[in-house]
């Protein structure tokens, strides 16, 4: 096993879509995120390994105008853009664009956490 020291100013642990919108989120203040996930594609249970579909407010169209907004909001809309016909394997791919986007953002994928040390506060975005 290879052991990395990696500083960054906020670690997320756990890149399902909350670690996701979690890492986006806080890279976008301009600090430096460390995003690991213990499997080869983000997205948790609604990546192409689980296929738990993300629907969110409109129920899968029960709701119709109901949307999500933020972060979230913004992976639905380009998944349905990129991805009418709903492949999964294309959601994964537009939850990593989206991870790939961000310049403040470092991407840990098939990645263990055995130790983190924490100390001051995030310097200032």
């Amino acid at each position: 096993m290879r052991a990395e020291t990696v500083t960054s100013d906020i670690t997320v642990v756990g890149g399902g879509l909350a670690g996701v919108c979690a890492a986006i989120a806080a890279a976008r203040l301009g600090l430096r995120v460390a995003l690991v996930h213990n499997r080869p594609v983000p997205g948790g249970n609604s990546s192409s390994e689980v296929r738990v579909w993300v629907c969110g407010a409109t129920a899968h169209g029960a709701q119709r105008w109901a949307r999500e907004t933020g972060i979230i909001g913004e992976l639905i809309l380009e998944n349905q853009y990129r991805n009418p016909e709903g492949n999964p394997h294309y959601w994964d791919q537009v939850v990593l664009d989206a991870l790939f986007a961000e310049p403040n953002l470092t991407l840990f994928l098939n990645t263990d956490v055995r130790e983190v040390a924490a100390g001051g506060r995030p310097r200032s975005a």
